[in-house]
């Protein structure tokens, strides 16, 4: 063999490499969704239409936009961005905050003191999830989603006392929580797609306790 045919073989094998490779990665590039989404989460275990015994234990509805980018073949940045209100009454006793981040006794001025006294709670939350998620196919038109990635969350919170009105607000700084994820993705027609997904968030990584739970239905279009 002649020393160029010695060199021109490797820079073949690397030339076909690239080009796969690269048109791998401009297939992947190429893929873009863009849809809403639905949530129900609660720190305990999730029964949509259902209040926990436990009056610290709300669940909540949240709605929003959910963007995926593809990477590469089976890989994918998915970043979601939505918002959720609660508006209860509670009493003083069942005032105790399910992410064990604020004391209302402190921070709200709540008398625990006075078991009959009643409380309007008011909160919004504003949040942001990034994640990586891995697609492996499962058949044609359905595959898997198991991801991992970041949730910022801001929390803003108004505390009412009843029935005299006197009301304290707590401006409860951006905070962030890492997040496992499972579920399922599927094709419904063309450039159209669904997903179900289960969301695990560690409150104070890298401990279990506390967490929350989320339950998410999403649809989007591929671009």
């Amino acid at each position: 063999m002649t020393p160029s045919k010695r060199v021109m073989q490797p820079a073949l094998v690397l030339a076909l490499l690239f080009v796969s490779g690269g048109s791998e990665i401009a297939e992947a590039a190429s893929r873009f969704s863009v849809g809403p989404y639905a949530s129900v989460s609660s720190t305990k275990e999730i029964k949509p239409g259902e209040e926990s015994s436990e009056e610290s234990v709300t669940q909540r509805t949240t709605y929003g936009l959910r963007v995926g980018i593809g990477l590469m073949r089976f890989l994918s940045l998915d970043v979601k961005v939505g918002v959720n209100e609660v508006d209860q009454t509670k009493k003083s006793v069942a005032l105790r905050d399910e992410f064990d981040e604020i004391n209302f006794e402190e921070d709200a001025n709540v008398d625990t003191n006075d078991p009959d006294a009643e409380y309007r709670y008011q909160e919004s939350q504003k949040l942001g999830v990034a994640k990586f998620v891995f697609r492996p196919r499962l058949f044609r038109m359905v595959w898997l989603n198991l991801g991992a990635g970041v949730r910022a969350r801001k929390r803003d919170l108004t505390i009412t006392e009843k029935p005299n009105g006197t009301k304290e607000t707590i401006d409860d700084p951006i905070k962030f929580h890492a997040v496992a994820a499972a579920g399922v993705g599927f094709r419904l027609l063309g450039s159209f797609t669904g997903s179900i997904d289960y969301d695990f968030y560690f409150i104070k990584f890298p401990e279990t306790e506390p967490h929350e739970q989320e339950v998410t239905v999403s649809f989007g279009v591929e671009i």
